[in-house]
């Protein structure tokens, strides 16, 4: 019964992403922690419409379920291992943040939900891509652990919550913080 409420949320939140472009065929993953050792996590070139577009795998283990999932799967396991507050994460691409975050080192919200909710969110530069390979997991990890709110210019935005609802909710504020700063210049 649970576990049915919590794949409802999970595919309406994911729907949401989609529709705003947030995540895409291939571009982006989102998880949720179900247990200390199992997720939810979107499949790799799967839509969120196909019944096969979910799988449970386990956080702590890489096994052979890992090959079919998300590339993100690595970053995933590694975000959760680290912390212990996060049920829920995302690598998502919205449109407004990624253009924004090409010429600032914060998005610092001008509008009061904005502010309210995001505070000021930092934007890391990826370093030589043969360090950024190696060290990603390492690198967002940490700075999620500062904040749970990070966009890594060029590679899309990590959003860690206590549950989807509020991944969701930081996600589109976040974006539309964006739209009024390039708006309002």
């Amino acid at each position: 019964m649970i576990v049915n409420t919590l794949l409802k949320e999970y595919k309406l939140i994911t729907k949401e992403l989609f529709d705003k472009s947030f995540l895409s065929i291939g571009l982006g993953s989102i998880s949720m922690k179900l247990k200390e050792d199992l997720m939810l996590i979107n499949k790799h070139n799967k839509h969120y419409l196909e019944e096969d577009f979910i799988k449970k795998v386990h956080i702590l283990r890489e096994d052979i379920s890992w090959k079919e999932i998300n590339p993100d799967i690595k970053l995933h396991s590694e975000i959760y291992k680290h912390h212990s507050n996060a049920k829920a994460i995302a690598h998502i691409f919205p449109i407004n943040t990624m253009t924004l975050s090409q010429t600032q080192s914060f998005i610092n919200p001008i509008d009061f939900i904005g502010k309210s909710t995001l505070n000021k969110v930092k934007i890391i530069d990826i370093p030589s891509k043969t360090e950024w390979n190696e060290n990603k997991s390492f690198i967002i990890s940490k700075n999620l652990f500062q904040r749970d709110t990070i966009i890594i210019r060029g590679f899309g935005v990590f959003i860690c919550a206590r549950d989807l609802r509020e991944l969701l909710k930081k996600a589109i504020v976040l974006e539309n913080s964006s739209y009024i700063i390039l708006n309002s210049q």
